[in-house]
């Protein structure tokens, strides 16, 4: 494979996009700090930036082996048939052993700002947890909530395909996993950790300044659902660990089925999601460990065994989806 550099802000296929969600203002866009420009913005950067990662023509093609993998499985990873998750896991492996990636990812600054998911690793159903377990073992209450707002004919319809396991093993929930797969979705996670003036981390208590991770669908014409947790960067054995407990969540709605305006509302609607957060202690709390960090691309596990791999979120002036608030 030549070494070529790649330029990995992804821009899904339009028929993949759909008609997108509605742009929010540019001064509302949650964006990497301003010292190290996207390879959204700078079409001939590296995917391993000599500001960020190791210069390594190896990091490089590790990186366009694997998103390479990535486009060619459907539903990020849903479609990927057992050939294609052990082509993706290898390529995961070859950037995670070849230390290219930014050491101590999780107490950096380059791993704030928006990223786009492109992939989640499959796991098997466990008929004794139908909503999904941690790698800890414990049921997680969250995705309980879930199936509160969808149904539980709704969860279980998910699972009716799925194989039984024998043993324990961490699980994503059915939920998750149908969401995961819908293509027409942006799905986002936006991070911040450091206060932008001094480098150190935020200590605020307030939503609006504290360290943050947001799980972000928008779905629609300016519809979107916002799970934003309270962040910290684990203690100092554990540099690659973003410790967080959820205490936010809503959807606001804009539009209804086929992008029609809601009938009466003259601005969108913010429907509260109804989740008792302070009730549910320990259930509301999470972690994502990154292997791996360079310019463009993460590889990331959650505290339920899933790998993600995330590139940054590419400008809006070349496809990309900017948040829809202010972050």
């Amino acid at each position: 494979m030549s070494r070529a550099l790649v330029h990995v802000a992804f821009r899904p296929p339009a028929a993949a996009r759909g008609p997108g969600p509605r742009r929010a203002p540019r001064s509302s866009r949650a964006r990497a700090p301003v010292s190290r420009p996207s390879a959204a913005s700078d079409p001939g950067s590296s995917a391993a930036s000599s500001e960020t990662a190791p210069t390594s023509p190896e990091t490089a093609d590790a990186e366009a082996v694997l998103l390479a993998r990535l486009r060619a499985v459907s539903g990020r990873g849903a479609g990927a048939s057992e050939a294609d998750e052990r082509a993706i896991a290898e390529a995961v492996s070859v950037l995670e052993r070849g230390g290219g990636g930014l050491s101590h990812p999780a107490s950096r600054p380059e791993i704030e700002g928006t990223w786009r998911l492109l992939y989640t690793s499959k796991s098997r159903f466990d008929a004794r947890n139908p909503l999904g377990a941690r790698v800890d073992g414990a049921k997680p209450g969250l995705e309980g909530l879930f199936a509160g707002l969808f149904g539980d004919e709704a969860a279980k319809e998910f699972a009716v395909n799925a194989d039984p396991v024998v043993g324990f093993e961490p699980s994503s929930s059915p939920i998750q996993r149908s969401v995961t797969s819908l293509e027409a979705f942006t799905i986002q996670q936006a991070i911040r950790l450091f206060d932008p003036a001094t480098g150190a981390p935020r200590c605020s208590n307030s939503v609006e300044n504290d360290a943050r991770v947001d799980q972000v669908v928008q779905f629609g014409n300016g519809n979107y659902l916002r799970l934003s947790a309270k962040a910290s960067v684990s203690d100092s054995k554990k540099k690659n660990r973003i410790e967080f407990k959820f205490d936010l969540a809503y959807f606001e709605l804009a539009t209804g089925p086929f992008g029609v305006a809601l009938p009466g509302f003259p601005k969108p609607a913010r429907v509260p999601y109804p989740v008792p957060f302070a009730l549910l202690g320990d259930e509301a709390k999470g972690w994502l460990d990154t292997s791996y960090l360079g310019k463009d691309v993460r590889v990331s596990r959650g505290n339920k065994g899933t790998t993600f791999v995330l590139v940054r979120e590419a400008e809006e002036a070349n496809g990309g989806a900017p948040l829809p608030y202010e972050f």
